[in-house]
């Protein structure tokens, strides 16, 4: 058993959500994960206390944010399966997930607060802020930011910048953005 599989004892089910949270005023939420892999939006795995995507969807920012999902929208008709590796080791399709992607709106923002075992931080951004970070994440692997730098102001989560494009929300040539996933899947310490 890895020294990942020994922290995370539930195995992958092989199904994830992911939340993209809006506000009209504050922007886009994100959180910085607290194992230094970048900033990201809400998301988990589903079946392990949920009965389907959306639930899983709602309950995952209810859990990480403390804010309730007003509207919930899917991006993919149906999930879309997705090589990335997971730090709970590979589920029932071998690496990667069976992945919903929603936009979400939440009620009452003031109640915003931080689950510490899912983010050191949360913060509203701008689509321009989103894609300054997306572009730190491209320059992370290029490698013309030192893990130091990166450490000490992260950009994307290797995982979330196709996301957010896909989403709209952050441009990136096909070309950097398979740079990315490519990371993604080499890079160990960088598991969603």
């Amino acid at each position: 058993m890895s020294a990942a599989q020994s922290k995370n004892p539930k195995r992958c089910d092989g199904h994830s959500a992911g939340v993209i949270i809006t506000d009209p005023v504050l922007g886009v939420l994100i959180g910085v994960i607290p194992d230094g892999r970048g900033w990201s939006g809400v998301g988990g795995h589903v079946f392990d206390e949920f009965p389907s995507y959306g639930e899983a969807a709602r309950g995952e920012v209810r859990q990480e944010t403390g804010l309730e999902v007003v509207s919930l929208d899917p991006l993919f008709r149906k999930p879309k399966r997705r090589r990335n590796p997971c730090k709970r080791g590979d589920g029932p399709f071998g690496v990667g997930h069976k992945w919903q992607l929603y936009r979400a709106t939440v009620a009452d923002v003031e109640e915003l607060r931080c689950d510490e075992k899912s983010f050191h931080n949360l913060r509203w951004v701008s689509e321009a802020q989103l894609q300054e970070l997306a572009d730190r994440t491209l320059l992370y692997v290029k490698g013309e930011i030192t893990p130091d730098e990166w450490k000490q102001e992260p950009g994307l989560t290797l995982s979330w910048v196709k996301w957010f494009v896909l989403a709209g929300m952050v441009k990136m040539g096909w070309w950097n953005l398979r740079k990315i996933e490519k990371a993604m899947l080499n890079d160990k310490s960088n598991r969603p």
